[in-house]
């Protein structure tokens, strides 16, 4: 999760075990948040979907509740495909 709080548009990443959220803002100085009718948490959603891997947005926040016996290999893969998905939609 390192990898993603370095992206420009995440505000913050937290996390209890596996449980994680990854909150999307306009400005990472600022902590600006996206208004709610740009649904970006939705649209990172969506294209995370489109490549086999489905989370949950909560507003501006992507949350991340793999299986506890998820492999290191697939949830390397979860990572990769959430990280695109957010560059792909806030700097795309």
């Amino acid at each position: 999760l390192k990898d993603v709080l370095n992206l420009q548009h995440v505000g913050d990443v937290r996390n209890a075990g596996l449980m994680a959220g990854i909150e999307l803002v306009r400005d990472k100085n600022t902590k600006e948040p996206y208004d709610w009718s740009e649904k970006i948490g939705w649209q990172v959603a969506y294209l995370a979907r489109e490549k086999g891997v489905f989370i949950r947005p909560l507003g501006n926040v992507i949350v991340i509740m793999p299986p506890l016996s998820i492999s290191e290999q697939n949830l390397k893969q979860l990572l990769k495909v959430i990280r695109e998905s957010i560059i792909a939609v806030t700097e795309g």
